[in-house]
């Protein structure tokens, strides 16, 4: 920190004490009086004095209302306070006090919060807990009214410990400065303090003491609010009301200065990391000396050790505040532990000598092993239960670029400097729990949600309608789809903890035909000639309304229907193209240790393509009624993958939940009849999978080559807030990590490592029959198709799923027994290919539906 900084922060201290006194005073501790109460510089103070409780001290008319439960006691840090009571999803009713919003308490520059407050018990109970808030949105929104004014709350970081966060808004988007974990014991006053000197720096205090600080870039003033000013409780719902008591708080127009009167450190190095691998190269930590003494301090020395690792660091001369940063080489080739990062400092100031000791956890973690199976908890849950049912992974939303990326038009890491903290503390949890964070990136469901880009983007059917689609070939989408996978790539992409990546899922369900000039032009100068007239939808075209469509149902294979269909399900919706774009953003070396993936990756007429260039694709299945049925969606992503340029995986989802109305429909009239949670939560849309149904589901993924398994549903796992889900069955967490820890864990390197049997018995799924007959799986196991595929497993045979584009590559040599359930339309290359291999003495099994030019050996 500069010097002249440093001046301008005693500035601040009130005019009847000197600057010499203020610091040794330590002022924030005694209860404010005069001039500390109604200066010029303080915005508002409420000392909740007996007879006046609700008043604003500072003389500016800021007076509070009580809200809910809240009331003023007795029980003040000074005398009497407020009490304040929990609120939350489950309480969402106004708590706390407030006042009406006035231009006043929305400082245009420099300003600093101050609250004296005692948690209850309660408090443990709580994710957040607010104690200042005119801002409303405590996290990221691209709305104007989301970005205004600003908030002080305590957030949940585990093990007993909190995070002090503020929340600025600066109209267009918002910095929200997030202190490191502290303890804040129930029933001790503390003094919070968080300042602003208005040009980017925030500063967090916890009595006295400096906890955190972060300077973002280019910052200025905050944008005035635009809601009542609320204490103890958010401004509005969802409420998050703090289980307390409140003292005196003061907002003041500058950045105060706070002392603990102590030499203060801090751990960490640039990406917060304290948690490293084994033989990790290159590994540096930063010891932060802080002067938090009030006066300048000479003669310091620095002994900094680590196990039997010693040295010792001359110090530069520390003025008030000024911090200076010692680098430390970190020695990775020590045993898998935690050791004591240990720095004691000892310094002067006149005839006073300072001195302190601190100490820092650095944990040293085994080197990656080699061949492990993935077990992706798609979604997220606490890391300790995550880790205990045996999660090798699960996800981690990372859609903090997508606006600023679009706005600049290029890749960029210019977020917000509290985001890039905040992803950083995850990725730092996720690592020291052993788990891998699969980041979430879905760059065209963001512009799906901006409706004024969607008027531009929006796919148009051939009057120049809008579908509300997005027209993913739109060359500006697919360029910031690219930007946005470099963002990532530039901001977290060395991170060890960053191990996988989901992009887009569930988009290819609300694809369309789409007829921009765009795509016209790149559709005519694929094929030579324009879209065909009577494509307007994107399942195709059913023969029966084409005039003089062949009897024998073979067509061409440069049918212009069937030419359009094919590229437009390749590339023409854009999806495959943007799903590589980011991708490659992500990956620009293509050898980085991130995997990428697509799901539900099947979701498609059976064509090769589905994903792009990501490195895996999955599947989602539900298991009833049958869990065997996990084979058909199963094979038909080997049947995808099996087009791909590249090496590409596949793994496999069960889904955690059921369909209530699919499984179990019927509450039984007679209450004794009810199982237990029909009588807890009779009205429960969702419930737990079965546990028989989880360990046979498991069998049957694992029976195939595949290279991960997944599963979604966690609040139909375990118990845990819901959206919908609930949890149901108790013993199906037991069967999961069971099978995870006996099953995958011991086996997971040889299964990863198992080729696939060679199968005799091919399934052919036709392309050309679901454009020309409606039909297709689309990834839904409920098909003919799928129960053809049930009947073969119900029959022990396990076939493979192969396409139209499969025999015209491998040609059918390796099967004798070719099933063709609703193949009604064939290609005339494919028809030779079936029709030779039949000659040559391969079984044809179909139905009823089969292209008259061909005739099955057994009819189902």
């Amino acid at each position: 920190m500069r010097f002249s900084f440093i001046l301008s922060l005693l500035t601040s201290i009130p005019a009847n004490l000197s600057h010499a006194e203020a610091p040794a005073l330590l002022l924030w501790q005694k209860e404010y009086k005069a001039e500390e109460v109604t200066g010029e510089n303080v915005i508002v103070c409420w000392q909740f004095n007996a007879g006046s409780e609700n008043k604003d001290n500072s003389g500016h008319g800021h007076d509070l209302v009580l809200r809910g439960q809240s009331r003023f006691v007795k029980e003040g840090k000074f005398g009497s306070g407020l009490e304040c009571f929990p609120a939350g999803q489950k309480n969402d009713v106004k708590q706390g006090a407030t006042t009406s919003n006035k231009p006043r308490l929305s400082p245009s520059g420099a300003f600093t919060i101050e609250v004296w407050m005692k948690p209850k018990s309660g408090l443990k109970d709580q994710d957040i807990a607010f104690l200042i808030d005119c801002k409303y949105y405590h996290y990221v929104k691209d709305l104007p009214q989301a970005n205004t004014g600003y908030c002080l709350y305590l957030q949940q970081a585990g093990a007993g410990k909190y995070h002090l966060i503020a929340g600025l808004g600066f109209n267009k988007d918002s910095e929200f400065y997030r202190a490191p974990p502290a303890e804040f014991e129930t029933g001790k006053w503390h003094h919070v303090a968080f300042t602003y000197d208005g040009k980017g720096t925030g500063r967090h205090y916890l009595d006295g003491k400096l906890i955190g600080e972060l300077t973002a870039k280019g910052r200025g003033p905050i944008q005035p609010s635009i809601y009542p000013l609320t204490v103890g409780d958010r401004v509005s719902s969802i409420h998050a009301g703090f289980p307390g008591f409140i003292g005196q708080i003061r907002i003041s127009k500058s950045a105060l200065p706070f002392s603990s009167g102590k030499i203060g450190i801090r751990f960490g190095n640039e990406a917060g990391r304290t948690v490293f691998h084994r033989l990790e190269k290159k590994v540096r930590m930063k010891v932060h000396v802080t002067n938090d003494t009030g006066v300048t301090l000479t003669e310091g020395k620095a002994h900094i050790s680590l196990l039997e690792s010693e040295e010792e660091v001359l110090l530069p001369e520390l003025a008030a505040l000024e911090t200076h940063d010692i680098t430390v080489p970190i020695n990775t080739s020590l045993r898998q532990g935690s050791y004591d990062l240990k720095a004691k400092v000892t310094a002067r100031s006149g005839e006073r000598t300072f001195e302190i000791e601190e100490s820092s956890p650095v944990v040293i973690l085994p080197r990656p092993l080699p061949n492990v199976m993935p077990v992706v908890l798609w979604g997220g849950g606490d890391l300790k239960t995550v880790t205990d049912i045996g999660f090798t992974h699960q996800f981690l939303w990372l859609g903090h670029f997508d606006s600023l990326v679009w706005k600049e038009g290029k890749p960029t890491t210019a977020i917000p400097q509290t985001s890039i903290a905040s992803i950083q503390d995850s990725l730092n949890r996720y690592l020291a729990a052993g788990v891998g964070a699969v980041i979430q990136l879905y760059p065209g469901r963001w512009i799906r949600r901006q409706p004024k880009l969607m008027e531009k983007y929006s796919r148009i059917d051939r009057s120049g309608t809008l579908h509300q689609r997005l027209c993913a070939l739109s060359p500006k989408v697919l360029e910031f789809g690219r930007n946005v996978g470099a963002s990532v790539h530039l901001a977290i992409g060395n991170h060890p903890a960053a191990q996988a990546s989901l992009i887009h899922s569930e988009v290819r369900d609300y694809t369309q035909l789409c007829f921009h000039e765009h795509d016209q032009n790149v559709f005519k100068k694929h094929a030579g000639f324009p879209i065909p007239r009577e494509a307007v939808a994107k399942t195709g075209v059913h023969y029966s309304r084409l005039k003089h469509f062949p009897r024998n149902r073979i067509i061409k294979d440069n049918h212009r229907l069937l030419t359009y269909y094919k590229w437009f399900w390749k590339s023409g919706d854009g999806w495959n193209r943007l799903h590589t774009e980011v991708h490659k953003g992500l990956k620009p070396t293509g050898k980085e240790k991130i995997w990428t993936f697509f799901d539900p990756a099947v979701r498609v007429p059976p064509i090769w393509g589905s994903g792009g260039e990501v490195d895996v694709i999955s599947q989602w299945t539900y298991v009833y009624p049958d869990p065997i049925k996990m084979g058909q969606s199963t094979d038909e992503l080997f049947a995808m993958a099996d087009g791909a340029k590249h090496d590409q995986k596949v793994m496999k989802m069960t889904q955690v939940i059921w369909y209530r109305q699919q499984t179990a429909p019927n509450l039984p009239e007679d209450e004794s009849k009810r199982a237990p949670w029909e009588k807890e939560i009779p009205d429960a849309r969702f419930i737990t999978i079965a546990p028989d149904h989880m360990r046979e589901a498991f069998w049957c993924k694992i029976a195939r080559p595949i290279r991960g398994i997944m599963y979604h549903g966690w609040a139909s796992l375990v118990k845990a807030g819901h959206s919908g889900y609930r949890f149901t069955n108790p013993e199906t967490r037991g069967v999961l990590t069971e099978l995870v820890h006996e099953i995958v864990r011991p086996l997971g390197p040889t299964l990863l490592q198992v080729p696939d049997r060679r199968s005799d018995v091919a399934v052919l799924e036709s392309f050309t029959s679901s454009v020309f007959a409606g039909h297709g799986s689309w990834g839904w196991s409920s098909s003919w198709i799928a129960d053809m595929h049930l009947i073969l497993q119900w029959a022990q045979i396990q076939p493979r799923i192969i396409y139209e584009e499969t025999i015209l590559r491998d040609g059918l040599d390796r099967f004798k027994v070719l099933v063709m359930p609703h193949c009604d339309v064939l290609p005339e290359s494919v028809h030779k290919k079936i029709d030779r291999f039949q000659r040559k003495g391969g079984l044809i099994i179909s139905d009823e539906h089969l292209a008259p030019a061909l005739s099955p050996d057994i009819l189902v």
